[in-house]
């Protein structure tokens, strides 16, 4: 095939299809990405990254969190309110109160479905600011605002059924790998961890394990709270097929190693201080981890009324009941604050088997 006679200098037709090569001028300065901590991230992967949430979401709109969120600082609170009213460090505080995923998620969650309470937590983060509260601080008054939260929106979470049922079996399990994670499950463990102040101040400040935890957290309470509020109410009429459901969970659990365990420390006769010793052995991360596993395996059905039935119960309580248990204060060894089961509950699926049952087994 010819591309016709071509004259003297003239280069290959094919080769002029390719883009001139680009001319950089000598002298021209270099400029050079930084981030906050050179070397703890590799880089290509944060310009990788970058780049792709630029493309994704706008360059312009996404540019300053972006930026943000790989290179800058987070500012001590003090920095950010200084100088500001009160609602101008509200403003500040909805950007900066706690500037990382976990805690943007929860904020956004809170504003967009219930911007009147997103909107009162800022006023008590502000006068915590305004009065020379920390981030540590800040996060005080989050967990107090929480539960004043939670308790008059226990019907709207009881009404999102199953979904919201295992939801809460996620958080119930994302707290006992905190505990097997950063203290340990053994009595000898917990006790040993508790007995340093240093190590419960350390686990609940900013950007730590149990902070991300707690935020995360309360993200789904406040999403689950949402998806329930305009929600039917749920049944709760238990039928015989629950009861079966629960029995057979029921037995399924203390089948498990660390009851078994349980069982036979607290039943063989033996001195105090043997079974003192065997039930300092249990792993209470794993028992409660058993018993999770059991109830997320529960029918469709039978979760959707047993969550129903258990919020309508709770809603029911005295408020300063109620806030004993959210707190986690009170006198019940199985759950704070509750001396008996909710009314309503059917109790005889919480007595134990005999000894015969479990000999039939």
């Amino acid at each position: 095939m010819s591309f016709g006679k071509r004259g003297q200098g003239e280069g290959h037709p094919a080769r002029n299809l390719l883009p001139p090569a680009p001319v950089e001028p000598v002298d021209a300065p270099v400029g050079r990405m930084k981030v906050a901590n050179p070397g703890s991230i590799d880089k290509g992967f944060i310009a990788l990254a970058v780049g792709v949430v630029l493309v994704s979401a706008g360059a312009a709109a996404a540019a300053p969190g972006v930026l943000e969120m790989f290179g800058g600082q987070v500012r001590p609170i003090e920095t950010v309110v200084a100088g500001l009213d009160r609602t101008q460090a509200k403003a500040a505080l909805a950007r900066e109160a706690f500037p990382d995923g976990e805690g943007r998620a929860f904020m956004s969650a809170l504003q967009s479905n219930f911007p009147s309470d997103h909107d009162q937590l800022l006023t008590l983060l502000a006068d915590e600011a305004l009065n020379g509260g920390d981030r540590d601080d800040l996060l005080q008054e989050v967990s107090r605002w929480s539960i004043e939260f939670v308790t008059p929106n226990l019907p709207a979470i009881g009404r999102t059924g199953a979904d919201g049922f295992d939801q809460l079996l996620d958080i119930g399990s994302g707290a006992l790998s905190l505990v097997e994670k950063t203290a340990g499950c053994t009595a000898d463990k917990l006790e040993a961890y508790v007995a340093n102040p240093a190590n419960l101040a350390s686990q609940w400040t900013y950007g730590s394990d149990g902070y991300k935890f707690s935020m995360q957290a309360s993200e789904k309470l406040v999403s689950l709270a949402a998806k329930g509020r305009n929600a039917p109410p749920p049944p709760t009429d238990f039928r015989r097929e629950d009861q079966e459901a629960l029995m057979t969970a029921f037995f399924g659990i203390m089948m498990d190693e660390q009851f078994m365990g349980l069982m036979t420390a607290s039943g063989s006769g033996e001195n105090f201080e043997t079974q003192s010793e065997a039930l300092r052995k249990i792993d209470i991360c794993k028992m409660g981890k058993s018993i999770i596993y059991k109830m997320r395996r529960l029918p469709f059905g039978t979760k959707e009324r047993l969550f129903g039935m258990g919020t309508q119960a709770l809603d029911k309580m005295p408020a300063d009941l109620m806030n004993q248990m959210m707190s986690g204060a009170g006198s019940y060894p199985g759950i704070p604050g509750i001396n008996a089961p909710p009314s309503g509950f059917p109790t005889h699926l919480l007595e134990g088997p005999t000894i015969e049952d479990m000999q039939a087994m």
